[in-house]
């Protein structure tokens, strides 16, 4: 058995139970509803049992020695892939892979008619910092027709971007608020959000917020029915002035096409980078 990998577990599972703990401590601060707070304790008590039978021996034999995942670089076996051959959901699934991980952010946006809007984009990156901008790629439904997001950002120039921590009841309301919804209808449902006049809301769990003006449009070439759109940042909502504490928390993440989770985690290897004068 692998006494290592086992303590490592342990840890793990120990460290979600104090997490869930303090959770729910500042859930039941906030007031939030109490299926949410129910969902939390019942995560709390499954992780909290499966620390116990690790922590018991009843689970050592997951713990045998594990298969060695071959070591993948282009000096060995080498296949030179078609991506014209593949399907969507192939393509998309290679592309995802390769150019990843990336922030999930909730884009919030408000129609010309004030009916507010907010969609999970993955395709925000940071283009320029001097002027500060922020470029995102959006495109058009099943049906061809612009996305509200876009239609907004055409009608009032104004969107707020939001980076999020990665916390189970926030993936909830994303995979709620990427389904297919009337124009006329909000997917902010009941959650709490810190307004600033002039700007589409932020939600309030979010970790920062880039307040941000559309400055350009450019449509993607090769027939592609997206437009790469360019947004000027103009203000930062945060809760610290220290941008190290910002760099230092979770957030959540792409980690490939179809799975979610947290890139800055503790036990992965880093190496702080000196920027060139």
């Amino acid at each position: 058995m692998d006494e290592d990998a086992k303590e490592h577990v342990l840890h793990f599972l120990r460290r979600c139970v104090s997490y869930a703990d303090e959770s729910i401590h500042r859930k039941m601060e906030r007031g939030e509803s109490d299926d949410v707070i129910a969902q939390w304790k019942v995560y709390r008590e499954f992780t909290a049992y499966a620390a116990s039978e690790v922590q018991r021996g009843d689970l050592n034999d997951w713990f045998g020695a594990t298969e060695e995942m071959p070591n993948l670089d282009l000096s060995g076996d080498l296949h030179q892939l078609n991506p014209s051959s593949f399907d969507h959901k192939e393509r998309s699934a290679w592309l995802g892979a390769i150019v990843a991980p990336r922030p999930l952010c909730l884009v919030s946006t408000i129609s010309k008619d004030g009916i507010r809007n907010i969609a999970p984009m993955s395709s925000v990156s940071v283009v320029s910092n001097s002027p500060p901008l922020i470029g995102m790629s959006l495109s058009k439904n099943r049906e061809g027709r612009i996305r509200d997001t876009l239609q907004n950002l055409i009608d009032t120039e104004k969107a707020t971007l939001s980076i999020l921590p990665p916390h189970m009841d926030i993936v909830r309301w994303i995979e709620a608020s990427a389904q297919p919804l009337a124009s006329n209808q909000s997917e902010w449902m009941d959650h709490a959000a810190v307004t600033s006049e002039g700007w589409p809301d932020a939600p309030a769990v979010s970790l920062v917020a880039l307040q941000t003006t559309l400055v350009a449009r450019h449509p993607l070439p090769e027939g592609s029915v997206a437009e790469w759109i360019v947004l000027r940042v103009d203000g930062i909502l945060s809760p610290t002035l220290n941008v190290e504490h910002i760099e230092k928390e979770a957030i959540l993440t792409m980690l490939t096409d179809t799975e979610i989770g947290d890139a800055r985690t503790l036990d992965t290897w880093h190496h702080k980078i000196e920027p060139p004068d």
